[in-house]
């Protein structure tokens, strides 16, 4: 009879070792990837919908010429639905097919139906939810983690100015 001695040398198991175990380290990296290109878009995501709600915040700018422009939701410039689009645009995320922006006053007031920023009135919450499917950002085809559709939702609150003029005839302001 015949023991094997533990101190031979065995190259082989150490190979098939490697070979078992590949699979598994490959999936896990793979599975980590993916996480943290969720993650990276729920930030962009979540920075993007801040961006937006700091710009409807404003409900009125000045323009260059003195006069108030109104902040939309949609139409206009600067809009919410831009904003969104300019910041996830300039972060590399290019296919925006299927991104939905909602703007939603918290509190609306007793004159109607609020669907714009400017409508808002000072301190007036209102809500920025930004969602994009995550088949647009994937970088694999695997489907470790598989969730439908990435949101991020900002909750603010209008700081509209009151009513003011400008002088133009200031020296420095140029239209």
């Amino acid at each position: 009879m015949r023991l094997l001695n533990p101190t031979t040398h065995r190259p082989a198991a150490a190979a098939v070792e490697f070979a078992v175990i590949l699979p598994l380290l490959l999936l896990l990296l793979v599975g980590i990837w993916e996480l943290g290109r969720i993650i990276h878009t729920q930030i962009l995501l979540h920075q993007a919908a801040r961006d937006a709600a700091r710009v409807g915040a404003q409900a009125h700018i000045v323009n260059t010429t003195g006069a108030y422009t109104q902040i939309r939701f949609n139409t206009g410039s600067p809009n919410i639905e831009d904003t969104v689009r300019d910041y996830l645009l300039a972060a590399g995320i290019t296919n925006l097919a299927g991104l939905v922006v909602e703007f939603q006053f918290v509190e609306p007031t007793a004159s109607g139906p609020n669907v714009d920023p400017y409508t808002g009135v000072k301190n007036q919450r209102f809500r920025v939810r930004v969602s994009l499917p995550y088949d647009n950002v994937r970088w694999t085809t695997l489907s470790l983690i598989n969730p439908n559709t990435l949101t991020a939702e900002v909750y603010w609150q209008c700081l509209v100015d009151e009513p003011f003029t400008v002088d133009t005839s200031l020296p420095g302001w140029s239209p």
